[in-house]
């Protein structure tokens, strides 16, 4: 397996090179073969499937990758190509965040790399699919999903676009990224070496203040091998969010969604089964010209596991104020969550919140505690100017019930219950700092400390330092 793992690789970094040195003469013509008029080349999106280049049939752009972002096929049809390469170290010590760890440090190459072709049919259809490979080198026990995937095709959808009474609509059908909202809850997880993707049937609607999102589909099982990371009905996940702008420009706009999954195992301490949990949520969220941004989640939720009853709530935001003056680059905020726990076992019910989806490394690039059974707070300072950015903070952790778990990413317990009664787990302390060199080209590096609580230190844990490196390329 390790040889056709080495061989993937190769292949597919000898194809961005390849691309990487496609020749650009053809860029100055249209399909007509008249002269274009020159145009600036848009940023990048986190979801490639969000970019649009057909100005360019129509434009000079000035990228030398443009002779590959709109290849013109027939009226009304082109051919878009791209990809993404992304090295990123990480070192551990201890390697888990559990306490007694066995292992004392960790040291592990990630490396990502991404295609992907965007085929438009007419301005109202096209079929975008992306290839990737994942290598996880140097851990043994990262070499498995999220962290390694041999090769497979994170996404591949067909989409049908138009407009009806002044509502914009779009219908994709097949595996796809999906982020909504803050990413808080439903993220497509770009931390994680392979990303989070989903099997959907899904219909977006836009008007001028408000858009929504209605889908149900499943959740694929990822597996290590060649193209067989298959659907898995027995997964399932749906919902709608709405987002509605309340006020001009940023001020204030609201989210209302309801999100549902089946899950056909789980476990919550002496209960077990089939969960099936809905979720109903609202956020708030606003920028004003002063500089003052707010953002604000609660959450509800209701279901069944087996034949318990759920219950769970979760309230989440963050203010942020950006300095005046000469001070502008900088911005000061917190950030909190409080996400229900279970205090009373053998009730019959789980009270424990589920995250969902959640973007793991909203904190941090080190995903110390899954969002569940907590209260945290998260004071910050904010750089930005140019191309370079940075962020320096600390998260305080306590568990929101002692007698409900303290959980690590996915989801499973790493300080039981039994083990402690002490509420704060820990403190997390971080450094991060980032260069955008170029459009196509940005260097991140993070330093984390995580200070053990008396939760932590109790169920045997110590101090933990992260440091993490990553360079991406994009086209």
């Amino acid at each position: 397996m390790r040889p056709l793992r080495t061989s993937a690789l190769v292949l597919a970094t000898g194809v961005f090179f390849g691309l990487a040195t496609t020749p650009t003469s053809a860029r100055a013509q249209d399909v007509h073969g008249g002269e274009r008029t020159a145009a600036p080349a848009p940023r990048y999106q986190s979801l490639r499937y969000l970019e649009d280049y057909s100005y360019l049939a129509h434009a000079r752009g000035d990228d030398p990758f443009d002779a590959l972002k709109y290849v013109p096929l027939w009226p009304g049809g082109h051919l878009s190509l791209g990809g993404q390469h992304r090295l990123r170290y990480e070192y551990l010590a201890p390697v888990d965040l559990a306490p007694a760890s066995a292992e004392p440090r960790e040291s592990v190459l990630f490396v990502r790399n991404l295609l992907h072709a965007d085929l438009v049919f007419h301005p109202q259809i096209r079929l975008f699919a992306q290839i990737g490979s994942f290598e996880a080198l140097g851990a043994p026990a990262r070499d498995e999903p999220p962290g390694a995937d041999l090769l497979d095709t994170p996404q591949l959808f067909l989409e049908v676009r138009g407009k009806a009474f002044g509502v914009g609509i779009v219908a994709r059908v097949g595996r796809q990224e999906m982020s909504l909202g803050s990413t808080r809850w439903v993220s497509a997880r770009d931390g994680t070496n392979v990303r989070q993707s989903f099997d959907l049937a899904r219909i977006s609607l836009s008007g001028r203040t408000w858009k929504n999102d209605t889908f149900f589909g499943a959740v694929p099982i990822l597996e290590r091998g060649v193209f067989d990371d298959a659907p898995n009905f027995e997964n399932r996940f749906w919902g709608t969010y709405f987002t509605l702008a309340l006020a001009p420009g940023k001020a204030a706009s609201l989210d209302a969604f309801y999100l549902g999954r089946d899950r056909p195992d789980v476990t919550y301490r002496e209960i077990s089964g089939r969960e099936v949990r809905h979720t109903l949520g609202v956020r708030a969220f606003g920028e004003l010209a002063s500089g003052f941004e707010y953002i604000v989640h609660g959450l509800l939720q209701g279901g069944t596991v087996g034949d318990a009853s759920i219950l769970a709530w979760g309230f989440a935001g963050g203010l942020w104020q950006r300095l005046p003056g000469a001070f502008s680059p900088l911005r000061i905020g917190v950030r909190w969550d409080a996400l229900s726990g279970d205090s009373r076992a053998g009730d019959g019910a789980v009270s424990t919140f589920h995250p969902l989806f959640p973007n793991q490394t909203f904190f941090s690039a080190l995903p110390a505690i899954y969002p569940t059974n907590l209260y945290e707070v998260h004071p910050l300072l904010q750089f930005e100017k140019g191309v370079v950015s940075a962020e320096a903070g600390c998260t305080f952790f306590w568990r929101q019930a002692v007698e409900d778990a303290v959980y690590q990413p996915p989801g499973a317990p790493f300080i039981r219950a039994t083990d402690t009664r002490a509420p704060f787990t820990a403190a997390q302390m971080s450094l991060s700092f980032g260069y955008r060199a170029a459009r196509h080209l940005s260097f991140n590096m993070e330093y984390s400390h995580v200070f053990a609580g008396p939760a932590y230190v109790e169920a045997g844990g110590a101090d933990v330092d992260f440091f993490g490196t990553w360079t991406t390329f994009t086209y």
